[in-house]
C-alpha cells in the first residue's frame, strides 16, 4: 500500500517538474533540456508507453480513428480530382476561321486556357497533330473553336484529292481492273510507275500485242467504292481502278479505245511481259493508228467528248 502511494505522489511529482520547467520556458524563453530530460525517468516513459497501448486497445479509440482515416481519404481523393479538374490545359483553337479543304498552317492556330473537366476524348490537344492536316470537305471550322478528329483529316482522305496531284495540263484516268488483273495489281501503289500494254484481235484471229503508254505515274489505287486501298493496312479493301494522269491526246485516246473490243492491262514500268499467244508485236504508234483507225471523234472537247465507232 506504501508502495502504491509513493508511485503516485512521486508520479505527481514528476508532472509537477515537466509543467514548471515547460512554464519557465514560456515566461523566460529559458529551455534547459538537460533539466526536463531528468524528470524523464524510465519509470515514467514507461507509463507512456503503457498509457499509449492502452488506449490503441480501446475498440471506441480503434473505430474514431479508423473513420478519420477514411474521411481524410476520401476528402484528400476529392480534393485531389477537383482540382485535376478544374485545372486549366491549354489547347490549341483555331484563330481564324478555317474554310472546308484548307490546310492548317500554324498562324492558324492560337493556345488558350480551358478547363480539363471540358475537353472531350476527341478533342486534339496538340500543335503536331493539326499542322499541314486538311479541314474536312464537309467541315467549316470557326475562329476560336477547338478542333477535333471528325473536323481534320489526311489530304489522302478528301474526295476527289488526286486532282490535286493532276500537273498542269493533265486529265485524270480511272483505269478499271477486271478480276485477274486484281490480284497482278496488288503490287502496284501510289508513286509507282507502269506500262499500259494493249492486246487485239485481227480480223484473222491472231493476237497482237503492244505498249500503248510507258513509264506512267500512279496517283492512287482505289476499290469499288472510290476509297484509298492504301488507307487501311488490314487488306478489307481491293484494288479495283488505277488513277493517273495523261495529257489531253492520250486521253481522248483512251476514251475511244473504250468503243471498240481492246484488252488493256498494266504492268510495273520495266517488268517483261511473256504473252505466248501474242503472235505479232505493235508499236506504240501502230496501237495508236489501230484506234484511230476504228473510231471517230465527233467533238474535240476532252470532257464532253463524242466518239463513235467505225462500222
Amino acid at each position: 500500500m506504501f508502495h502504491f502511494f509513493y508511485r503516485k505522489i512521486k508520479k505527481q511529482e514528476i508532472y509537477t517538474n515537466i509543467v514548471l520547467a515547460i512554464f519557465e520556458h514560456i515566461m523566460y524563453n529559458k529551455y534547459d533540456t538537460r533539466k526536463l530530460s531528468k524528470h524523464l525517468t524510465k519509470e515514467w516513459k514507461g507509463d507512456i508507453m503503457n498509457s499509449i497501448v492502452r488506449f490503441l486497445k480501446n475498440k471506441n479509440t480503434v473505430t474514431v480513428i479508423g473513420v478519420i482515416a477514411i474521411v481524410a481519404i476520401l476528402w484528400g481523393g476529392y480534393y485531389f480530382q477537383l482540382k485535376r479538374t478544374v485545372q486549366p490545359v491549354q489547347v490549341p483553337v483555331a484563330a481564324t476561321t478555317i474554310q472546308p479543304r484548307t490546310q492548317i498552317t500554324s498562324d492558324m492556330i492560337k493556345y488558350v486556357d480551358v478547363p480539363k473537366a471540358y475537353i472531350s476524348d476527341n478533342a486534339i490537344t496538340s500543335q503536331d497533330a493539326l499542322i499541314d492536316k486538311y479541314a474536312n470537305y464537309n467541315t467549316l471550322i470557326p475562329e476560336g473553336s477547338m478542333f477535333y478528329k471528325e473536323t481534320v483529316t489526311e489530304k489522302e482522305a478528301l474526295p476527289n484529292y488526286v486532282l490535286s496531284l493532276l500537273k498542269e495540263g493533265e486529265f485524270a484516268v480511272s483505269f478499271d481492273l477486271d478480276s485477274n488483273e486484281s490480284s497482278s495489281a496488288w503490287g502496284i501503289m501510289p508513286g509507282d510507275k507502269i506500262d499500259l500494254y494493249m492486246r487485239v484481235k485481227s480480223d484473222e484471229g491472231s493476237v497482237m500485242l503492244g505498249k500503248l503508254l510507258e513509264n506512267v505515274e500512279i496517283l492512287a489505287v482505289t476499290d469499288d467504292d472510290g476509297k484509298n486501298v492504301y488507307e487501311v493496312n488490314d487488306g478489307s479493301r481491293t484494288p479495283s481502278k488505277l488513277v493517273f494522269g495523261v495529257k489531253e491526246d492520250i486521253f481522248l485516246l483512251l476514251l475511244r479505245s473504250n468503243y471498240i473490243d481492246v484488252e488493256m492491262f498494266p504492268i510495273q514500268h520495266g517488268a517483261w511481259i511473256d504473252d505466248k499467244d501474242a503472235t505479232t508485236k505493235l508499236t506504240t504508234q501502230e496501237l495508236i493508228d489501230y484506234i484511230k483507225a476504228r473510231t471517230v471523234q465527233l467533238s474535240t472537247d476532252p470532257v464532253n467528248s463524242t466518239i463513235e465507232q467505225v462500222r
